[in-house]
């Protein structure tokens, strides 16, 4: 964990990501140590019930994903 924080640090990340499918606690704990924001990439695998009631598929995860990287890069 300290060498991700040394190079999160030395590479002024501005964002840590998570999956959805994946405890947010370590993302969480190097973003404080950093400064930084946290968000999510979904990986596809963990579409729920809901989701797909909802007619999110693979293009609108992705974009979901795009607009969490854009974010990021800002």
């Amino acid at each position: 964990m300290a060498k991700v924080v040394e190079f999160a640090k030395k590479h002024q990340v501005k964002t840590i990501f998570f999956e959805t499918l994946v405890e947010p606690k370590v993302a969480q704990v190097v973003s404080n140590e950093i400064g930084a924001k946290t968000d999510v990439l979904n990986p596809l695998e963990g579409l729920t019930d809901d989701d797909l009631n909802h007619n999110r598929n693979y293009m609108s995860v992705m974009q979901q994903n795009l607009e969490a990287l854009q974010r990021a890069l800002k």
